[in-house]
């Protein structure tokens, strides 16, 4: 324990460098839970949607969202998300399931539409190119 102590007083650099790597795992870590926590895969997205009347959101741009998007989504770009949240006051009581093109924008999103008082908020698990690799229809000019 000595010479533990004694390389911590005579490196503090590299000590400090690991904590904060440990810090930077933990924390990439807990957002990796939170994603998977709050992801649903094509196929459950699916069947929300047709079941429970889930809402799809594309938080894409409008040019991505024009080209392809998914069956009776909704634009909300990620950039208006605070601005346009009136879109989705008709859908107060349905399943909100959220999309980029990839998934890695989405949970931002998720937090934001949280934060303005929307409880059934989930992100569709690899976005629309999960969606197009499971084979399911998509709606725009692409």
């Amino acid at each position: 324990m000595d010479r533990v102590i004694e390389f911590s007083t005579n490196h503090p650099l590299l000590i400090a460098s690991l904590l904060v790597i440990l810090a930077a795992l933990v924390a990439n870590e807990y957002l990796s839970y939170r994603r998977s926590r709050q992801a649903v895969d094509a196929t459950e997205a699916t069947r929300l949607y047709n079941r429970d009347a889930a809402v799809f959101v594309d938080i894409r741009d409008e040019n991505a969202f024009q080209g392809s998007h998914l069956p009776g989504a909704i634009n909300l770009p990620m950039a208006h998300i605070d601005k346009r949240q009136d879109r989705l006051k008709r859908f107060r009581d349905r399943k909100i399931i959220v999309y980029c093109d990839n998934g890695q924008r989405t949970l931002k999103a998720i937090q934001a539409l949280e934060a303005q008082g929307w409880a059934d908020v989930s992100q569709l698990r690899g976005g629309i190119d999960a969606w197009r690799e499971a084979s399911l229809p998509t709606e725009g000019r692409g």
